[in-house]
């Protein structure tokens, strides 16, 4: 029984929404990462919708299998989920990127595709290889020896034009000639540097989903986007300059996207309980019978009345992000959430019977030190005397775009060492969980890596390890030009003192290793 039949059918079976199209422009969307992780990307099933609302062309959907070792094993070709056709059997080959470490992801799925992943590699008879989506807004230069199209920014404002490229265009050159010039269209054989983001104007949103699934991550939940953007100010977040400008979408609209027969809704926004028709699309649904879900509220706007309407909708562990150990750390990074409010937000939580309060955050980040870590555990000690607390603990990682762009990482051993001071001082007191550190700092470089860091990939792409990427950013002459700079608690964030390394360009340091913050990585 092959692979389709056998995996993917079943799947294809338990869809509503799904689209069957035939059209001359054949078009392969890919998700490098399994079938669960992708359907619940809304820009995903966005990007789907729009390519197959043209006239002329027909989008069919692909996914990183589970195991590829044991697919590759079959010999068979990566299938579409649609009509399991040859998933590389297409005019266009898209993908949408949304993680750092989705990098040796992309390679692999363009391998099982049958397409050569590297683009100097290949020629007429391939399909053109566009990668977009939040890591192309981010960073979008270690991709840029795999792609033919690098698109950047906001999908409506690119796939319906680019679509009618494809589906009149005469050969590969007519097509770049077509779509060279576009806001948000990246062509690395003819550009070298990223160009201006896309945004989509008010009237092309909201985004809503087109397939719902019990199968998702968000299980059987249809989504639709409240806001697009943040009006907050917070240093670290690619929300306010990625999808900037912030869109408000009007309550009324939200509810005119939502089927009638949709069961569970989730809201997707970067500050929900900021955006200002949250309480009336939570109301009107959960007085449906609705089940709700929410993908962001902060701990000083929110509120009893807001909880009550979250607490209707199904929800039972209230979730908060305080982003930083201490309060000294939030202002400095604008972040704008007190002790208070965290207390505030327990107290909210305990009273209304929430089973819990989780609690997400960073570590190491520029200015932090010992006592913003002793901080961390006095007022988690606080909040469990409240409810039952969980922390999410995730190491920091500067990103293009953001004033941190040029933050050293804090290392491996510095953030390894503070998680298991929490860890031993909370052990009884919390539930912890924590991103490693070692692949944080994988990540750290990709998010601000050059083509080089993607050669580095292409290297270890069938057996990557945090060794193996050591080695490779060994092999490429890879060096952190930013790992000597310092951020100080008495600078605004994003203004540094530059450390000796600083002065000097990364060809002036090919002769150092990789990097002192990669010491601790087990090889």
């Amino acid at each position: 029984m092959s692979y389709w039949r056998k995996t993917i059918k079943p799947l294809l079976d338990d869809e509503i929404g799904t689209i069957h199209k035939q059209a001359p422009a054949r078009v392969t969307l890919a998700f490098p990462n399994r079938y669960s992780v992708g359907m619940a990307s809304l820009g995903y099933q966005v990007i789907y919708r729009l390519f197959n609302n043209v006239d002329g062309v027909a989008c069919e959907r692909t996914f990183l299998p589970d195991d590829p070792d044991a697919f590759e094993g079959t010999g068979e070709a990566l299938p579409t989920v649609e009509s399991g056709r040859d998933a590389g059997d297409c005019q266009l080959f898209a993908m949408s990127v949304s993680f750092e470490l989705d990098l040796t992801n992309i390679i692999r799925t363009l391998d099982l595709a049958g397409i050569h992943p590297l683009r100097e590699k290949r020629d007429d008879s391939d399909a053109i290889v566009m990668i977009g989506g939040p890591l192309t807004s981010s960073n979008p230069y270690p991709l840029t020896p795999f792609a033919d199209v690098i698109a950047i920014g906001d999908g409506e404002q690119i796939v319906p034009v680019l679509a009618e490229a494809l589906r009149d265009a005469t050969s590969r050159e007519d097509f770049y000639d077509l779509v060279d010039g576009m806001p948000g269209i990246f062509l690395p054989a003819r550009h070298s540097h990223e160009p201006q983001w896309a945004t989509a104007p008010k009237e092309l949103l909201p985004a809503y989903s087109q397939i719902v699934t019990p199968h998702s991550e968000l299980s059987n939940m249809f989504l639709v986007e409240a806001q697009r953007g943040c009006p907050r100010p917070c240093t670290f977040c690619l929300a306010r300059t990625m999808y900037g400008p912030n869109r408000n979408n009007q309550g009324q609209e939200l509810l005119d996207t939502i089927p009638d027969w949709v069961t569970k809704v989730g809201l997707v926004g970067a500050a929900l309980s900021d955006f200002p028709h949250t309480k009336f699309v939570g109301r009107t649904l959960t007085d449906r019978g609705i089940k709700l879900g929410v993908s962001s509220i902060r701990a000083d706007t929110v509120d009893a009345e807001l909880a009550e309407i979250l607490k209707a909708g199904g929800l039972r562990t209230f979730t908060v992000a305080s982003d930083a150990p201490s309060e000294r750390l939030r202002q400095w990074l604008k972040k704008g959430i007190t002790t208070e409010d965290l207390l505030k937000t327990a107290q909210i939580s305990r009273d209304l019977g929430f089973k819990g309060l989780k609690v997400y955050m960073m570590i190491g980040l520029g200015p932090e030190n010992d006592d913003d870590i002793t901080e961390l555990i006095s007022f988690t000690k606080e909040l469990a005397k409240v409810n039952r607390i969980a922390l999410g603990i995730s190491p920091f990682v500067p990103k293009r775009h953001t004033p941190h762009f040029q933050d050293s990482f804090a290392g491996v051993k510095t953030i390894e060492n503070r998680l298991k001071r929490i860890q031993k001082e909370l052990r009884t007191t919390a539930e912890l969980r924590n991103v490693s550190a070692k692949w944080a700092w994988v990540e750290n470089v990709i998010a601000r890596g050059g083509a080089d860091v993607g050669m580095a990939a292409y290297a270890i792409y069938r057996n990557e390890s945090i060794g193996a990427w050591k080695k490779a950013l060994d092999d490429v002459g890879w060096v952190d030009p930013y790992e000597a700079n310092e951020s100080r608690i008495e600078l605004p964030a994003g203004q540094i003192v530059r450390g000796d390394y600083g002065l000097h360009s990364p060809d002036d340091l090919a002769g150092r290793k990789v990097s002192s913050h990669a010491e601790g990585l087990a090889i």
